[in-house]
């Protein structure tokens, strides 16, 4: 049975069976190409009971099924266009209620489905709504997607209007700069989408728009410096007449900043101060408005047509579109490791009116190849002083190394010659202690010896030595300094002084 001819019953008992199988893995393929196919073919009166059972899913379910139930927003919206005006406040409800979701798919899908409602339906609908929830929210991940689904709104919007823009331009700019925003990189990506409108008229707006990047170009946090750096490069290419003004201020900032440590904010460095650098210098008259500024044309009254460089930009609306979505591709996934990082997609290619303008420059090809030089020249410069100080520092760690190396040769001679005085003394008290060792062997040796000599040497009997070791050394003197017959008469009188104690 065609499905233009089914109940809006028969219409929500179908999607929401294909809804439960989105939760099973072997059917998720199959159910979603089947409510793909539903939504690609729904008859007008069937669009509330879809756009119901997609509201019905909650956070209880798993991420594949809310993923897909947003994803289905986009794909109605681009099928049936304006027919969905009377559906939009559902439909960006239904939105909003996933902006808090835990998966940054879910919330990419989002950023998506706002873009497609945006770009096929209606745009001055969903702004109004967009823009409280970005107010209001004090949840990060909440304002974060709020800002990062206007922003894809603005973008995929054909045409925007400008006083709403400059009235939400002027609102983002003080939300960003206050100390409680949470989401200062996502409202950066809005502030270069609303830039590339070229809705800036006045100077003061203007003004207010590049201090506020030039002051994120020193942020502690790297996507809000690389959005700065874009802010910047969609103001030189939004109003010739305007970012003449400040291209002295925008080129010094920028200069600083080119080297900084992270590889994608240097690039969108250096790709915001060659196109500043593009841009012509200001003239020192100060009547620059001619027959030509309606079209777009910058040309100082005291020069004459054969004397202006003609310089082609691209147009804003052109160029930040390529940009805007690679930026948000490039942080797509990295929310989870830092929560101030926005993270979105967007896959939809809008055509937009692009307007080119061809800015002449009010100096002559000599003070253009003077302004090069001198700008070659500061590079140059600038390159020097890094490498002095890259020479500087290796000199450091050289004098450093040599200083250890020679603190490290006094210690081992030190070493080593402690050894050395500990070696002597012990070789000192080896021989103090094997000296009276020897002494004491040799005595007992020569003492044998002569008392073999002795007449009537039987008293010197074992039980005689060990009544008192005293005999001994008395005995040892004796015949050590005897000779002849004088050491047998002295022996005697030994003899008998030792033996009457015992009677």
């Amino acid at each position: 049975m065609a499905i233009t001819k089914q109940s809006s019953g028969d219409v929500k008992s179908r999607v929401n069976t294909c809804i439960d199988k989105l939760s099973d893995r072997d059917t998720l393929a199959m159910a979603s190409n089947e409510l793909e196919s539903i939504a690609r073919t729904l008859p007008n009166n069937a669009f509330a009971p879809f756009l119901n059972c997609l509201s019905a899913t909650d956070s209880s379910e798993k991420s594949p099924v809310r993923r897909q139930c947003v994803r289905l927003i986009s794909i109605l919206s681009a099928a049936h266009g304006d027919a969905l005006s009377p559906h939009v406040s559902k439909m960006i409800s239904a939105v909003l209620r996933r902006l808090r979701d835990p998966d940054s798919s879910v919330r990419a899908a989002c950023v998506d489905a706002v873009a497609s409602i945006s770009a096929h339906v209606l745009f001055a609908a969903i702004l109004k709504p967009l823009a409280e929830a970005l107010f209001h929210e004090q949840d990060s991940k909440a304002q974060i997607g709020a800002a990062l689904c206007l922003a894809a709104a603005v973008e995929a919007a054909p045409d925007p209007d400008e006083a709403e823009m400059r009235r939400l331009l002027s609102r983002v700019l003080k939300l960003a700069r206050s100390d409680g925003c949470k989401a200062k990189p996502a409202l950066l990506a809005l502030v270069g989408c609303i830039v590339s409108t070229d809705c800036i008229k006045s100077k003061s707006l203007f003004n207010s728009t590049v201090s506020t990047a030039v002051d994120f170009l020193s942020s502690d946090d790297w996507a809000a410096r690389k959005e700065a750096a874009e802010v910047l490069e969609k103001a030189a290419m939004a109003d010739g007449n305007l970012s003449v003004q400040f291209k002295t201020s925008c080129l010094a900032a920028l200069e600083n900043r080119r080297f900084d440590k992270v590889k994608l904010v240097r690039e969108k460095m250096n790709r915001a101060l060659e196109i500043w650098k593009d841009l012509p210098v200001q003239s020192a008259s100060p009547n620059v408005q001619s027959d030509t500024s309606s079209a777009g044309y910058y040309s100082p009254s005291s020069e004459t047509p054969q004397q202006r460089k003609m310089y082609p930009l691209r147009s804003p609306a052109s160029s930040c579109s390529s940009s805007t979505s690679s930026s948000r591709r490039s942080t797509l996934g990295n929310e989870e490791a830092n929560p101030h990082i926005p993270t979105a997609s967007n896959k939809f290619n809008v055509k937009k009116n692009t307007r080119a303008r061809v800015v002449p420059c009010d100096s002559s090809d000599k003070i253009n190849d003077d302004f090069e030089s001198e700008n070659e020249f500061e590079d140059m410069s600038l390159i020097r002083r890094q490498l002095q100080q890259i020479e500087n520092q290796q000199s450091n760690l050289f004098n450093l190394l040599q200083r250890y190396i020679g603190s490290s040769q006094k210690g081992m001679s030190s070493l080593e010659s402690r050894v050395d005085g500990l070696e002597k003394v012990l070789g000192v008290m080896s021989e103090d202690y094997a000296l009276p060792t020897r002494r004491i062997s040799t005595t007992r040796e020569e003492l044998g010896n002569t008392c073999c000599m002795i007449p009537g040497r039987e008293f010197l009997s074992p039980k005689f030595w060990r009544r008192g070791e005293s005999v001994n050394l008395k005995l040892e003197s004796s015949f050590s300094s005897s000779h002849g017959n004088g050491i047998m008469h002295r022996d005697a009188k030994i003899i008998t002084r030792l033996d009457s104690p015992r009677k």
